[in-house]
């Protein structure tokens, strides 16, 4: 427990202007440390819990949306050969589907990425059903030797359709019983870390949004220093 708070003490010391900047190590340290929590009872993450421990260590920044900034340094790669590799990251990573490169510049040494993050959460009742997803943007900028990486949960998505109970009362004669699914759209300001109407489903998609940044950070720091394949330099 003393160790839990000291990283959570030194996480909110860490604030820097709109994100909270550590380097990756101490970013990937502290998820390791202090996240993702888990009910020994049912052998299941604790979600409200997990969601709580991130709201220490996230910040809502002036556009109200959920952000951290990591630090990487690189010796020894200048930065032409930092964006090689985080471009080529990145064309991997954001080629598909709806998550999009939007904006990419050598020159400045920027590369913008926005991620569509599908499947966050979901809560099944009897009168309805919520599946939550997220847009998170990644930002890279690229100096000689180091790379910034910011992270932000832009918007969730919440995906809210009639529950099994009355989809079976519809096709039983019932009268508006089963309504076409509608897409709620919340600030994360709205719901950080999660409301208590729809606590299930907002501390899942927190909690999962946190786990798909760390993934792309993992991913991000392999890049750079091996390459996407790792196969770059056998040509």
């Amino acid at each position: 427990m003393k160790k839990i708070l000291f990283i959570l003490t030194m996480f909110m010391c860490s604030t820097f202007a709109e994100a909270q900047i550590t380097t990756y190590d101490d970013f990937i340290r502290a998820s390791e440390n202090i996240l993702i929590y888990k009910d020994k009872s049912k052998g299941k993450i604790d979600y409200e819990k997990s969601a709580l421990a991130l709201s220490e260590i996230y910040a809502l920044d002036k556009h109200n949306a959920v952000s951290r900034s990591i630090i990487y340094n690189v010796p020894e790669k200048t930065k032409d050969q930092i964006y090689l590799e985080v471009n080529d990251w990145f064309v991997h990573s954001f080629g598909s589907g709806k998550s999009v490169i939007q904006l990419n510049d050598k020159e400045s040494g920027c590369i913008i990425g926005k991620g569509y993050v599908n499947a966050l959460g979901s809560n099944a009742g009897f009168s309805n059903n919520s599946d939550a997803a997220a847009w998170v943007i990644i930002r890279i900028d690229i100096k000689d030797e180091k790379v910034r990486v910011i992270s932000t949960i832009q918007e969730y998505e919440v995906t809210k359709t009639t529950g099994a109970g009355l989809m079976m009362l519809g096709a039983l004669g019932g009268v508006n019983a089963a309504q076409p699914p509608r897409i709620v759209k919340y600030m994360p300001n709205e719901c950080f870390p999660y409301t208590k109407k729809e606590k299930g489903t907002g501390s899942k998609a927190l909690t999962l949004a946190h786990c798909w940044i760390v993934t792309m950070f993992e991913q991000l720091n392999d890049a750079i220093n091996n390459g996407v394949t790792g196969l770059e330099d056998n040509f």
